[in-house]
Formats: C-alpha cells, structure tokens, sequence
C-alpha cells in the first residue's frame, strides 16, 4: 500500500483523491502539504503536485528523489504542452490530467513506485565546507563588523562568501557600499531556479572575498525560513570553502537556526550590562546546538585590564567549555564604515586572526 502527500491545490483532484482512498484503500494519504519543509520532511512514497504549485522547484523534486520519493505532477488538460514542458523541466517522476479519476491517480502511483530506480547506497566524501554564524545579544554590539572582519581574515586563505542573515536590521550592503539588489532573495531564487546563475548574486569584495547583501524591504517583508537558510548554503556550498553568516540579534533568530552551522559566534560588549546579556544569549544557544562548536566574542573590551578580566572570567565560569576572545576597541573601524571600506588597526587585525585560528581550530 502506497504512502502518498497531496500538495495544497485550488483544484478539486486531492479532494476527490483522498476521499476514494478512505472510501475504497489502496494506499494512505500521509500528509496534505502546504511548503517545501513540509514536503522534505514528509515519509511518503510518492508526491503529488500542480504544475502552477508556489513551491514546486527542480531543487524541491530533486531533493525528494534523493529520499527516494517518487514526484508526480498534476496539470489541467487545457494547458497540456505549456504544462508538461514546466514539469520535466522540473525533473518529475510522471504526470497525469487533473480531471484524471481517482483509479487512474492510483494506477499511477503504484506503476511508478514499483518502476522506481533505487537510490544507490554509494558512500560519498563528507563535504569540506565549513559554515559560521555570527550573532549577538542585540543590535549595537558589533555583530556585522565581527562576521566581516572574520570573513575577511580567511578569506587571505581560502574562499570565502559572507552573507547577510539578518532579517530585522540587514546592512553588510550598506557597510560596504554596495547596492541592495542582487541580495540574498536573488542568491535563494537562483539555488531553486537557476543554479548556474548563482554567481551573479555575489559582490566581489576583494580576491576570494564574496559577499551577498540581506533583504531590501528592511525586514517588512516576508521572512526567510531556516529552510531557505539551508537552502542558500547548500548551494554555496559548490562555489566556496567557507560560508560567514551574519544573522543579527539572537531574538530575531528562528529558533533551531543555529544548529545548522558548523560553528556559531555570539558577540557582546564587554561591559556589566553586555556580558549579563550576552550570558543570557550564550546559554540558549549552547542548550539550542547541545555540544556542537559555540565561541563568545567579547567585542571592544576596555583597556584596563582588571576590567578585561572581569568581564571574560565572569563568562568563562558560567560556560567552562566555551572558548572566549575578546576583541579591542579600534577607532578606525568607524572611520571605515563611513568610507565603505575595510580598514582597521595593527592591533585589531591581530585579534581578529586570532579568532579566525580559534574558530578553524575548534572545527578540526
């Protein structure tokens, strides 16, 4: 007995579908699906969905047949050519007519999952990309500075793509003097759709320094999902070595977010206000990841050293297994800013490759 998922349709056949399978058996409708997580995390044998489906992708079909999930596209008869040129570009298992009835929905189903390839079991090198995020307790405290100062400092190694995750307060783009558009929007729109224009959503900051700017709408609009975050890395993941995320403020973060990098930098002030939130902050994310790579970044620490001490022994007793740098104040990080460009102190750049070793370090 098949499994099937019917995906969300203004038209009539999932309906009609679904109550012949309750009325007469031959498979089991597991889910009615509304998105793309919902589709990837659905067990079924089969999916069924319109060609004119908001989600239906050639990376959403491809990624279903990698769990050995047949893909079937439903199309009104009307729109027969236009229609099936749109599915197969997609990649789908087989199509059938809307108006088709249920027998013959089931018919195909069961024809195409017994006549499914199997997904070979070949063991396949473990990716080399290494994705770090960088977040902070709120806005204010260095987080986009830390991220691109980081990015830049392995990027004198390898390849690196710093990207813009911050949805409320998005401004590695107006940091640097670039324009909003391309942005991330474009970089998730080319990873569903054209992945070969993937590049073209990238700004060239400086040799193997890419950088892609954060949404355009100022955080007004629609929200990415941590599904569209996944998205996005995984197809930068062919193009670079190393991913830096900048995602903001913690609370603005969707929760579960940050297990899906290989490392995450929290970023605070050094003073008692700061290190009180940003203790605050560390302990979600260490209970959030559980036992995965989590640093602290104590961000324009004061030069009186008792006060350096104070504020990373403080943390340090708190999170005895997290790693602490801390960073110093540098002036010409302001100037910086206002000129679009990347400059800071012999001090500053020395910290700033410290942290660079510690974090690569922490992954090994």
């Amino acid at each position: 007995m098949a499994d099937i998922a019917l995906a969300a349709s203004a038209r009539d056949w999932p309906d009609r579908l679904h109550r012949h399978v309750l009325d007469h058996g031959g498979g089991r409708v597991v889910e009615r699906v509304m998105g793309a997580e919902q589709a990837v995390a659905c067990v079924c044998d089969a999916l069924l969905i319109d060609d004119v489906s908001s989600f239906l992708t050639p990376r959403l079909v491809a990624t279903m047949k990698n769990r050995s999930v047949e893909v079937i596209g439903v199309y009104a008869p009307e729109d027969r050519e236009d229609a099936k040129r749109r599915l197969l570009e997609c990649g789908i298992t087989d199509v059938i007519e809307a108006d088709a009835p249920p027998t013959e929905f089931m018919a195909k189903v069961n024809s195409t999952i017994e006549h499914r390839s199997p997904v070979p079991t070949v063991e396949t090198p473990l990716s080399s990309l290494i994705s770090i995020a960088v977040s902070g307790p709120a806005a204010g405290v260095g987080v986009t500075e830390v991220a691109l100062s980081l990015a830049w400092s392995i990027s004198r190694a390898v390849p690196v793509v710093l990207m813009d995750l911050d949805q409320e307060w998005p401004s590695l783009a107006q940091r640097l003097g670039l324009p909003v558009h391309p942005n991330i929007r474009t970089l998730l729109d080319h990873a569903l759709h054209q992945p070969s224009r993937l590049s073209s959503a990238l700004f060239e900051v400086d040799d193997d320094f890419h950088v892609v700017g954060g949404v355009a709408d100022g955080g007004t609009g629609e929200r990415l999902s941590r599904h569209d975050a996944v998205t996005v890395i995984d197809a930068l993941g062919a193009t670079t070595d190393v991913i830096v995320a900048d995602l903001g403020p913690a609370n603005g973060v969707e929760r579960g977010l940050t297990r899906e990098f290989d490392s995450v930098l929290l970023v605070g002030r050094g003073d008692p206000v700061g290190v009180t939130r940003l203790i605050r902050s560390v302990s979600r994310v260490v209970e959030e990841r559980d036992g995965q790579s989590v640093l602290v970044v104590v961000n324009g620490v004061d030069r009186s050293r008792y006060r350096q001490s104070e504020a990373l022994t403080e943390i340090r007793r708190e999170f005895p297994g997290v790693m602490v740098v801390a960073m110093p104040f540098d002036p010409r990080i302001s100037r910086s800013a206002w000129n679009g460009s990347l400059g800071f102190g012999s001090g500053y750049r020395r910290a700033v490759q410290s942290m660079a070793q510690v974090v690569v370090e922490s992954l090994k």
